[in-house]
């Protein structure tokens, strides 16, 4: 079961506290013999805060991270993937969110310690809340003057959070400009849901379907016993490679049209009730039956 995070597990992006009742679901669900993965457009560290709030329900799962550029399996964990963009991809793609008029931010490698690295400039009101609360729950925050000066050899991401008449041209250009090179992904900002959007650049074999692939693969799982749980656009290449698929209530109606099933509202214990479903054996049914 290849389980989302925001929107999804928890409430909002920064909610990092797993409930009871999705604990206890979760350990039901590793009891009955299932395999649970992480698959999140969150970081390592982000991550790490969200696992050990969940009381051991979550320790040593598989990880699918920052939207399938770091993919993590086994106790103590392995990677099977850390796919960084280049240096000159850097400068790029640095070149077309500055011409946008968008601040973006650079997610370092684990070479690098996982840092996040932007520009000191004052951003829009909703990236600047993201960035206030991640320095507050997660740190690793590096701010300097002139980004091109400081990119790394290598980065996992490049993103932002900006209004959708922003965040759309530039995910256009960026494909335009650098083709099959790189996987643009936009996904709903659920600060400020419905006009602002997360724009995130990656290696091109990037993906949550593509981490969620790999993962069952390393672990000997076939598609058909695969699931997918998610709330956003980011999922929807996650809902394709998986046997199944289920969109939650809180997700937008494209998402919830793409799934095979529609979970309660993550507020009404969605992922949960999933969980608890699979758990006992009743979801999902064989195809046919």
């Amino acid at each position: 079961m290849a389980l989302d995070v925001d929107g999804t597990l928890l409430n909002t992006e920064f909610e990092d506290v797993v409930h009871a009742r999705e604990q206890a679901a979760i350990r039901s669900l590793r009891a009955a013999g299932h395999v649970l993965a992480l698959c999140t457009g969150r970081n390592r560290r982000s991550v790490a805060d969200v696992v050990g709030s969940a009381g051991g329900a979550l320790d040593g799962v598989p990880q699918v991270l920052l939207n399938g550029a770091m993919v993590l399996c086994g106790d103590p964990p392995r990677l099977l993937r850390h796919a960084g963009l280049e240096r000159e991809q850097l400068r790029r793609v640095v070149a077309l969110f500055r011409a946008a008029g968008a601040l973006p931010m650079i997610f370092g490698t684990e070479d690098d310690g996982g840092d996040l690295l932007t520009e000191n400039i004052a951003p829009n009101g909703v990236l600047g809340t993201y960035l206030a609360r991640r320095r507050d729950r997660v740190g690793a925050i590096r701010m300097v003057d002139d980004l091109m000066a400081h990119l790394p050899e290598a980065a996992l991401e490049i993103g932002t959070i900006d209004r959708l008449e922003v965040a759309a041209p530039l995910a256009a250009a960026i494909r335009a400009e650098m083709g099959d090179g790189v996987r643009v992904v936009l996904t709903e900002s659920l600060l400020e849901r419905g006009s602002y959007l997360w724009v995130e650049v990656y290696q091109a074999e990037c993906g949550k379907g593509a981490g969620l692939t790999l993962l069952a693969e390393a672990l000997g799982v076939p598609r058909e016993r695969t699931l997918a749980v998610g709330d956003n656009y980011n999922d929807l290449d996650m809902f394709t490679a998986a046997g199944h698929s289920v969109a939650m209530g809180n997700a937008p109606p494209e998402v919830r049209a793409a799934a095979d099933r529609t979970a309660p509202h993550v507020a009404d214990h969605g992922a949960a009730v999933i969980c608890e479903e699979i758990a006992a054996g009743r979801y999902p049914q064989a195809r046919g039956r």
